[in-house]
């Protein structure tokens, strides 16, 4: 999986903004291609996006915690 994560602002998106996921990076490249075309720029990732990772974070109530992706 690839995403983009726009790192310059354009059509009123702001910088941060995540296009994606997509399944080939060719359809990433497309994305960047567009951003810049309209004066913004983006950079690709890949990876397994929204996966669990694991981190137990701490409820607060010391009851337990909860599982949290990064």
């Amino acid at each position: 999986m690839f995403r983009v994560v726009q790192t310059r602002e354009a059509f009123a998106y702001p910088e941060g903004k995540i296009w994606g996921p997509y399944t080939e990076e060719l359809d990433a490249n497309d994305r960047v291609a567009l951003l810049r075309e309209f004066g913004g720029d983006g950079v690709i990732e890949s990876g397994e996006f929204g996966a669990p990772c694991g981190i137990l974070v701490d409820a607060g109530d010391g009851g337990g915690g909860v599982l949290a992706s990064a």
